[in-house]
């Protein structure tokens, strides 16, 4: 087995893990629980064309993400900005 093989499925596990705690944790006062989700987040879209599509979908469904993700898309770190660009639902292919 080579380094490639086992690499995607653990970047996939912990990009849900991330996602999930990120979740779990979102409510406590301090913002710890959005960035980790954001995080998780940005692993799965950068690994899995299946998160990517729905994601894009979503922001097609929900406009007013689209339009609250691109007002923040300039004061956002680097990997959050290519999250955002990546789930544009222009994107999309019918």
């Amino acid at each position: 087995m080579g380094l490639k093989t086992i690499k995607r499925p653990l970047k996939l596990l912990i990009g849900w893990i991330m996602l999930i705690v990120g979740i779990i944790t979102a409510p406590i006062p301090i913002p710890i629980g959005q960035i980790v989700a954001l995080i998780g987040l940005s692993i799965l879209v950068s690994e899995s064309h299946w998160v990517k599509t729905k994601m894009q979908k979503l922001r097609r469904r929900l406009p007013i993400v689209g339009r609250q993700l691109m007002r923040l898309h300039p004061y956002m770190p680097q990997f959050l900005k290519k999250v955002i660009d990546e789930t544009d639902p222009t994107h999309l292919a019918e």
